[in-house]
């Protein structure tokens, strides 16, 4: 039976690590295509119904709700600029004819209309679909904190952000799916995606709130996409294609028979298809067909000594058709090489016995 670290903790600790970032990065799609493919599409509706109503016949109706534009006059008693406790909007306070209680209106920002207005001046404040849309003052006009003009913007902001992000969480999964098991590769496949997915998504929240359109801002980030893409891609290949470099591992002697996953690949006997656990023992390393005492084995000739460890490189062909572990052992048997491909906690075991 398998005596070395346990197999299945370890298994479920690395679909563990590849879950998390999946789930993120389902969970960041999903919001991103509410926001994208239902919010923003209503806004944009809204803003339009908005902009096309005509002004409603006859009198206005104070605390109407009705799809045309209810222009009410009223009085300015007071002003409050914007800021203070609470991030607070600018307001006025207004009365419309005939009505005793004053309320509250909160402008956008501080704008021309704001800055010119005093109490006792005559304003018509703009009502449609039971809310105050806007304030108009002789030829000026602003917009109220309520006005569905731009509200598409933040939304589709955050929509485009989250989108790069969701993608990158994807890509570390990826990355992390294929690194090997130890933490000495564990940084550059998550860096180099985040770095990207945070300036994708920088240049996705802020390109609505800079341009003027939609297809603007989605031309900006399909362009700034291309080359931040390129140069991720490059440097993920650069690194893969970087010969790894040793790790220490503190050799341990065996006083019994260890089996663990495994294999031999190089100018060896030993590399023999279908033999993929590695037993190490007080007799040497060998290479069997299964962990059961009666399968076939065949022993690494003593020979081969360890001259370093490192994670197993994806130009390492033959140890990647192996499949046996993510680390490998590099060791000369004479003027050839010989690898011994294991998992991480199993190291010292191969070592010990490998003189």
């Amino acid at each position: 039976m398998r005596t070395g670290a346990g197999g299945p903790s370890r298994a479920r600790g690395a679909s563990a690590a590849v879950a998390t970032p999946v789930a993120l990065s389902l969970g960041l799609l999903v919001v991103a295509g509410c926001l994208l493919g239902w919010y923003v599409p209503g806004a944009l509706a809204e803003e339009a119904a908005y902009r096309s109503a005509p002004f409603c016949p006859g009198a206005p109706a104070p605390t109407g709700s009705r799809e045309c534009l209810d222009a009410v006059p009223g009085t300015v008693v007071a002003k409050e600029p914007g800021g203070g406790r609470g991030s607070r909007l600018p307001g006025l306070r207004w009365t419309t004819d005939g009505r005793s209680a004053p309320s509250w209106v909160r402008l956008e920002e501080e704008g021309a209309l704001f800055s010119s207005v005093s109490p006792g001046d005559r304003v018509r404040v703009v009502r449609w679909r039971g809310a105050e849309r806007a304030v108009v003052a002789g030829p000026l006009r602003q917009e109220t904190a309520a006005t569905p003009v731009d509200g598409h913007r933040l939304p589709y902001a955050v929509g485009l952000g989250l989108v790069p992000l969701g993608g990158v969480f994807g890509w570390v999964a990826y990355g992390w799916a294929r690194r090997p098991e130890g933490a000495a590769r564990a940084s550059w496949p998550v860096s180099v995606p985040m770095a990207c997915g945070l300036v994708l998504g920088a240049v996705g929240f802020f390109g609505p709130l800079v341009t003027d359109g939609l297809l603007d801002a989605l031309l900006l980030s399909a362009g700034t996409a291309v080359p931040v893409l390129a140069a991720g891609a490059w440097l993920l290949r650069r690194r893969r294609n970087r010969p790894p470099g040793p790790v220490e591992v503190l050799p341990r002697l065996p006083g019994r028979e260890r089996c663990f996953p495994g294999a031999v690949v190089g100018a060896v006997p030993c590399e023999v298809a279908g033999f993929s656990t590695l037993v190490a023992g007080p007799e040497g390393l060998a290479v069997a067909a299964g962990e059961e005492p009666g399968a076939a084995r065949c022993r690494v000739p003593g020979s081969v000594a360890a001259v370093r460890v490192r994670p197993r490189a994806h130009t390492d062909a033959r140890a990647v058709r192996a499949g046996a572990g993510d680390w490998v052992v590099e060791c000369r048997d004479g003027d050839r090489e010989v690898l011994v491909v294991a998992a991480r906690e199993d190291l010292p075991w191969v070592l010990g016995v490998l003189r």
